[in-house]
Formats: structure tokens, sequence, C-alpha cells
């Protein structure tokens, strides 16, 4: 790595930043400190975000924040301990009534005859409100979704343009919600943030 980026010339220290850096330290901390899922900070920092959410008080966040990590790890212990898993879920109750199930790839792939230039097909997707009106596209957002199908089916933007008249009509919705235990995402621009965040 030094003989590639640094060469031991001083006037080629930028072309070493931190990040090219530690690639030189990968494999010694993966012998000394073992595999990398047990010391990877993602875990902690989700903790944090769980943290931040929960602080109800701004002029004591410090007792707010024992409080929650401690009603937290009892909550935690207890639930594994009885197994209680289901009976205390603490969230509250999602109802996928008013979803709208997206078909599979496959026989929206199969609707507009790209099956032969596709050949991984996404699992399906589920809508969830919050729902906006019925209406057209804004140009600019029409043509991010036209780019976003062109790359995705790797056809020309033509050919997408001719599938998506000026005048179809869309309904936004303000989460989608991949099945099998998939991710929630959130649509930035349609969901508000909370004053809080």
């Amino acid at each position: 790595m030094n003989s590639l980026y640094y060469q031991h010339d001083p006037l080629r220290v930028a072309c070493c930043p931190i990040t090219v850096h530690v690639l030189l330290h990968i494999a010694p901390s993966i012998r000394a400190m073992g595999p990398v899922w047990a010391y990877w900070a993602f875990p902690m920092e989700r903790h944090c975000g769980d943290i931040l959410c929960n602080i109800r008080s701004r002029w004591f966040p410090y007792a707010s924040i024992n409080k929650y990590v401690t009603s937290h790890a009892q909550l935690t212990h207890i639930t594994l301990l009885y197994g209680l898993h289901k009976q205390l879920i603490l969230l509250p109750p999602i109802h996928h009534d008013t979803d709208v199930k997206l078909p599979s790839c496959k026989s929206l792939v199969t609707l507009i005859n790209l099956l032969p230039y596709h050949s991984e097909l996404d699992p399906l997707y589920v809508l969830t409100p919050p729902k906006g009106p019925v209406e057209t596209l804004p140009a600019p957002l029409r043509m991010k979704l036209i780019a976003t199908l062109a790359t995705h089916f790797n056809k020309s933007v033509s050919i997408i343009q001719e599938l998506i008249s000026w005048n179809t009509q869309f309904a936004q919705y303000g989460h989608v919600r991949q099945l099998e235990g998939g991710d929630v995402m959130h649509a930035h621009d349609f969901v508000p943030l909370r004053s809080d965040s």
C-alpha cells in the first residue's frame, strides 16, 4: 500500500486518507480480535439511535436515557427468561388493511416485454400509508422515475417514456415494506420528519 499510494514521497500524503491506510490493518485486526461481526459498530449505532428516540426530557436527558436503558434491559431479560415474546410486544398493532400489494416483478416485467433482458426478479413489496392523492407526477419526479426504471431494466429512456405518458396518474405512498421480514423504506419528501428528529 505504501509503495502504491505514498511511494515514500511526502507530497503524496494526500493520496493516503485514513480509509486507505486502514486497509493495511484489516488482516492483522481480524487475526487479533476475531471475526468482524464481534466488534462492528453497527449494533451500537442502532442502540444509540434507539436511545436518542426515547429521550423524554430535554431538561434531564441523562436520567431519561438511564431509565430507558434500565427498563429495556429488564423487559428483555423477563421476555427471554419466561418466553413472553408475543405477550410483551409494546409496539402498537400494525394493521395492513389499507396496504397495496405490488405484483411481483415477474408479472410486471412480462407485462412490459422486458423478461428476456432481466434475469434477476425482485421480491414482493407492499405500499403502506400515508397515501397521497392520485395525480400526475411533477415533471422532475416523472423524469427521476423514468431514469430509475430505465437503469433498473437496462432499457433506453425513450422506451420507458413511451410506457409512462405525461398524463399517467400515480398514487404516492409514504412507505414501502419488503415482505418476508424485509426493510421498511420511508419516502423522504412525502413523510414529514418529527419535530424532535
